[in-house]
């Protein structure tokens, strides 16, 4: 999933700084491996399970001869939707040669499809949170699913920017991911770490790839290129602290005795409308008045940090009683 990300970050940085492409250069093929290694191993790890059967407490889904684990269920399903649309993505390239807008059809498909592998892997490393490694490791997987959704959610419904209730609600689902699968609050700020280290690396990597890959294939940049991460700029660059202000409510939650219930839905009505803020100050949210979208943000954050932590507590759960 990391490959994937820095390569899609990658891509829109040639895009703004060079501008000519195939299907082939080297972003495209950087963002392509990391979806084809996601498949692989979702399918690798739904053949193993269809031949050993179930486990007590699996979450298994039965699809015609197949047992399918719900987590590379879902991030198989999305690396399955990534080829298709890479394959009109090819067909796109083929007919009109290099991209001029970010927003083609088949890149909306790719994004979308980019957002359903990040929530597959963030369940998978669920499944290993009683090992330090998956509890690192499903930190390091919400932070790529927040950022994964500040540029897979764009353009506006019904006048209200899709992007401010994309991202403030990828990050309140993610906070009631991590809540659910019974870590401490301080792994709410571990989550805020990995997405620190991971801004670092989008910001740095992507122009300086672009400048490397321009000079070996013999391409300048452009006269205007910005020569700094498009995507890393656009990223909530403050979500750390909001994750530390999490963690702090819900350390706050438990010795007060809040059920589960009452305190995801506190924490994800503030922290998904906190996150939201900055696409809205920064030139993301439309013209006129943003409180009506921030408002419904708010109604979609308390809502996602509820269901985050019941799909949680539901993946972990040996028995549904234990889910409650």
């Amino acid at each position: 999933m990391t490959l994937l990300w820095l390569g899609v970050a990658w891509d829109g940085q040639w895009h703004v700084d060079v501008g000519p492409d195939t299907f082939f250069t080297a972003p495209h093929l950087m963002f392509y491996a990391g979806s084809g290694l996601i498949g692989l191993t979702s399918l690798a790890v739904v053949l193993t399970t269809t031949r050993r059967g179930e486990s007590p407490g699996d979450r298994i889904v039965h699809i015609a001869p197949f047992r399918a684990p719900v987590a590379f269920l879902v991030s198989g399903l999305g690396a399955a939707g990534h080829l298709i649309y890479g394959a009109t993505d090819l067909w796109w390239h083929t007919v009109y040669g290099f991209d001029i807008l970010e927003l083609t059809p088949s890149h909306i498909g790719l994004q979308l499809a980019m957002q359903t592998e990040s929530a597959g892997v963030v369940l998978a490393l669920l499944s290993l949170r009683e090992q330090p490694a998956g509890r690192w490791g499903l930190a390091g997987a919400g932070a790529l699913f927040m950022a994964s959704a500040e540029i897979s959610f764009d353009g506006e419904v019904l006048g209200i920017p899709v992007s401010l209730l994309g991202v403030g609600g990828a990050t309140a689902w993610v906070i009631g991911i991590v809540v659910g699968a019974g870590l401490s609050w301080r792994w709410l700020t571990a989550t805020g770490a990995a997405f620190l280290l991971l801004l670092g690396a989008t910001l740095v990597f992507p122009p300086f790839a672009t400048r490397v890959y321009a000079d070996a294939i013999d391409l300048r940049l452009r006269d205007n290129a910005v020569n700094e991460s498009i995507v890393g700029t656009a990223l909530p660059y403050y979500l750390p602290v909001i994750f530390a202000c999490a963690a702090g409510a819900v350390w706050m939650a438990r010795r007060r005795d809040l059920t589960p219930r009452q305190a995801m839905l506190l924490v994800g009505a503030v922290a998904a409308p906190a996150v939201a803020v900055q696409s809205a100050l920064f030139g993301r949210s439309t013209e006129g008045t943003p409180f009506l979208p921030l408002l419904l943000t708010v109604v979609a954050g308390a809502g996602l940090c509820w269901f985050g932590w019941q799909n949680a507590a539901l993946l972990r759960a040996p028995q549904p009683e234990a889910a409650r």
